[in-house]
């Protein structure tokens, strides 16, 4: 996907002038899209004490979801859907010191959804029944997504760290069209808010 390729070679124009620096970097997993049968990988290129850039990778296994009404009442879908995603962000930390670390930055997400199953339409006729008519097919859809993410940071142990916070996400060119309103989008989620719950490995000492 040429939006994941640009971010790939920003990060690495980035990335470039930092190396000089001391560099604290760390990998971790976001356990709340576990529930959605996404793993979400982070790794923390760039870690200071005020500021950190982050690069967010995340794969969603193909899930079933039931046959549900989407915005039209006579139109069902039942079938599969999932797709990966790359999210390159920054943050900065309100203090740097401290417990408790509260944090603010903004993200970009770019990604892609598949969807795979049947489509049901419902004709109504005013003399006899009319039969369901039934399409089965399946599509990808990229997309672009801008946001922020807020919450604390807290260390657990020597070299690890957990953060707790949410990130709202809003897509820049047009939202994906789903089949099933219940589909969870690779790195966006559900709805335009939703919760993170990350644990963080320290590869390098302060």
């Amino acid at each position: 996907m040429k939006t994941i390729y640009l971010l790939l070679l920003g990060l690495l124009a980035l990335s470039h002038g930092l190396f000089a620096q001391r560099l604290s970097p760390q990998i971790g997993l976001n356990m709340v899209p576990l529930f959605n049968k996404t793993v979400e990988v982070n790794a923390t290129v760039l870690r200071t004490p005020g500021y950190e850039i982050f690069l967010h990778g995340g794969y969603s296994f193909p899930k079933f979801y039931q046959t549900n009404q989407n915005e039209s009442y006579d139109r069902y879908w039942e079938g599969t859907a999932g797709g990966a995603y790359l999210k390159l962000g920054a943050r900065a930390y309100w203090n740097e010191t401290g417990k408790f670390r509260i944090y603010l930055g903004p993200q970009l997400t770019a990604g892609y959804l598949n969807q795979t199953g049947k489509s049901t339409t419902v004709v109504y006729c005013v003399m006899a029944p009319c039969p369901r008519l039934e399409r089965e097919g399946k599509n990808r859809q990229n997309f672009l997504s801008g946001g922020i993410t807020a919450g604390v940071t807290t260390n657990i142990a020597p070299r690890l760290t957990l953060d707790l916070g949410i990130q709202a996400n809003t897509y820049v060119f047009e939202k994906p069209d789903l089949s099933n309103t219940t589909i969870y989008v690779p790195g966006v989620g559900r709805k335009p808010v939703q919760g993170v719950a990350s644990i963080q490995y320290t590869l390098k000492g302060r």
